[in-house]
């Protein structure tokens, strides 16, 4: 059946960005001059050639569509002598058009798009597209990355089906073969390469912040059952597995929650032997050395913080109370931490700081007698908790007499009792009658409570004790991580068999435990700053499964996101990520061009007067 040819307004063909865009516009007469001109403001895109060229089939707006309906009968070509002509669709062909349509596909994207904005222009992003943009690896990478966050497994085989109902940088489907071959191909020196690059682009960044910046050093093992991975050995498992493992460092910014250093090595090297190593990949990398290393009591020891001190790396420790020179120092503040004065509400302890020099060894390469020594000021901050202390005195107490009465009752002592009556009962027997009683060792009571509800902090650069006690708290979340890299994410089981994969899954696991941290992050920031928002917070999981609910629809030229609204969109903006909106396929149908490029449109737009109207289509 034959229908009518549309009839269009005038319409402007002009190029815009990398695409060549038609625009309808509103004409003037400026009776000064004697002749029209257009009104600024007044042109309005209506639809783009395909494939960036200057002459071909138009895509037009839906909104100019529905101005002209007939246009939805007809496929639309400028042609070579600057005019548009029409080709009417035959009924075969819309039926073709309509199967395309049903081709539209849908897939569940609100987890990844904030995955995407998390990383968006920061050094990670930079390193790994630097490292591994060959065949884009980094986009495989990050695929998987969001795939063991959000799917809640490590199980590479599951990959395929996740794939197809997420929306990921890496769209195409990968199987478990392909994965394998992945891992293989991200060796130890490309790792070297990516942590070189992600230092640079980081100290970049950095260079111009005047403010402190935390850095949280923590490790993990991880178990095995492999007979043939290099790295895999026996250790002190902090799960209590009792199976060779391999050992993984993470340090991130405390801040954001991004990465800065990362390696796996042989789970018999224990937490305190590392801290010689990663202070010599600081020098080697160039790591930020003006960053407060925080980390935890498995890295406090003497010699550890000689070294700091001998490569002038600030830090921020917490100490073991057993030693002697915290056992002193507690002593001497004893008066003060018990003095209600010194109470601090913001964080609910008692807080006393002092000032000592430090005496450490200088690193001399030529034989002396007597090794030369330097001193420098440290700042040791001491809390004391009365809830933490109250909790312990009530927990050994109810201990000691629980096992006391079972000895009086004569009933048998599990193995887990056997420490409480060897240390604190002591057994009296009465001569003349042969009762046996028990008393509470006094002596192994106190020292035993002595040190409880004290946490000692030293640094040699951060002095304020409060700002000291929040920055070592938020290193918990290099700790939680690792918790979640060991449940959430299966990280207590490497499941894999050879060392060609090892580094690969490991390395691709801890780029998924930096997305984790800095979602977590994001979301606690948010939560402090953000009084409006609702949303109840339990987990990480909770949140990716609310996100995971807005979804995008893909189709030829481009995709369109459902709706977002209530907590989810209160969350995205306050956690500074734009609302997902419609991402039109780059190679068939770019944006169109915002209203802020209106000025620009006109100025090319004025070029035009007074020339031929070639371009100005009838």
């Amino acid at each position: 059946m034959s229908v009518s040819t549309p009839s269009l307004p005038p319409l402007l063909c002009m190029k815009s960005g990398k695409t060549y865009s038609l625009y309808t516009y509103k004409n003037g007469w400026n009776a000064k001059l004697g002749r029209s001109y257009r009104i600024p403001g007044s042109t309005k895109a209506v639809g783009k050639i395909k494939d960036g060229a200057s002459l071909g089939e138009i895509v037009w707006k839906d909104d100019f569509i529905d101005q002209h309906p007939e246009l939805n009968d007809f496929i639309a070509f400028r042609n070579g002598k600057g005019t548009i002509e029409f080709k009417q669709i035959e009924d075969t062909e819309k039926l073709i058009s309509i199967k395309e349509a049903l081709n539209a596909k849908r897939y569940a994207a609100g987890a990844t798009w904030v995955f995407d904005n998390l990383i968006a222009d920061t050094p990670l992003s930079k390193a790994l597209k630097e490292t591994f943009g060959t065949n884009n690896i980094n986009k495989k990478i990050l695929s998987l990355a969001y795939f063991l966050n959000i799917s809640d497994s490590n199980v590479t085989s599951r990959y395929e089906v996740f794939a197809d109902t997420h929306r990921l940088p890496w769209q195409k489907t990968m199987t478990a073969s392909a994965i394998c071959r992945l891992f293989q191909n991200i060796t130890s020196d490309k790792i070297d390469q990516f942590m070189s690059k992600l230092s640079s682009f980081t100290k970049l960044r950095d260079d111009d912040n005047n403010k402190t910046e935390y850095y949280a050093l923590d490790s993990t093992s991880i178990s095995t059952y492999s007979q043939n991975l290099s790295k895999a050995e026996y250790g002190h498992n902090k799960d209590g597995d009792k199976t060779p493992q391999i050992n993984v460092l993470m340090v991130v910014n405390q801040l954001t929650g991004e990465p800065v250093y990362y390696r796996t090595y042989s789970g018999n090297i224990p937490d305190m032997s590392t801290v010689k190593h990663y202070l010599n990949e600081m020098s080697r990398l160039e790591l930020n050395n003006n960053a407060v290393l925080v980390a935890d009591k498995g890295y406090s020891n003497i010699r550890n913080i000689h070294r700091f001190y001998q490569s002038k790396v600030s830090f921020l420790l917490n100490m073991r109370t057993s030693f002697a020179v915290c056992k002193n120092l507690f002593n001497e503040a004893r008066i003060h931490l018990f003095d209600p004065i010194t109470y601090d509400e913001s964080i609910g302890n008692n807080v006393y700081t002092t000032e000592i020099n430090w005496s450490y060894p200088i690193n001399f390469k030529h034989n002396c007698k007597r090794t030369p020594r330097e001193k420098e000021l440290m700042f040791v901050h001491i809390y004391y908790s009365r809830e933490i202390y109250n909790a312990h005195e009530k927990t050994i107490h109810s201990n000691i007499a629980k096992v006391a009465k079972m000895l009086q009752e004569n009933k048998p002592l599990p193995s887990e009792y056997k420490y409480i009556k060897d240390t604190f009962l002591i057994e009296n027997k009465d001569e003349e009658n042969g009762v046996i009683t028990y008393s509470t060792n006094r002596d192994a009571l106190d020292k035993y409570l002595q040190m409880k509800g004290v946490r000692i902090l030293v640094s040699d650069t951060v002095k304020d004790p409060i700002e000291a006690y929040k920055a070592y708290f938020d290193r918990n979340e290099v700790e939680y991580a690792f918790n979640l890299y060991k449940q959430r994410l299966s990280g207590t089981r490497m499941r894999v068999s050879s060392n060609a994969s090892l580094e690969g899954k490991a390395f691709v696991q801890f780029i998924a435990t930096s997305l984790a941290i800095m979602l977590r992050r994001r979301i606690n920031n948010a939560l402090k700053t953000s009084e409006k928002l609702k949303l109840r917070y339990d987990s990480e999981q909770i949140v990716i499964d609310k996100l995971d609910t807005i979804e995008v629809t893909k189709f030829e030229l481009g995709s369109y996101y459902s709706e977002v609204v209530g907590p989810i969109k209160d969350l995205l903006n306050a956690m500074n990520i734009q609302i997902p909106s419609e991402e039109v396929n780059q190679e068939e149908y770019e944006e169109d061009t915002a209203a802020d490029e209106e000025d620009l449109i006109e100025d090319e737009i004025a070029k035009t007067e007074g020339k031929s109207d070639f371009d100005i289509l009838k």
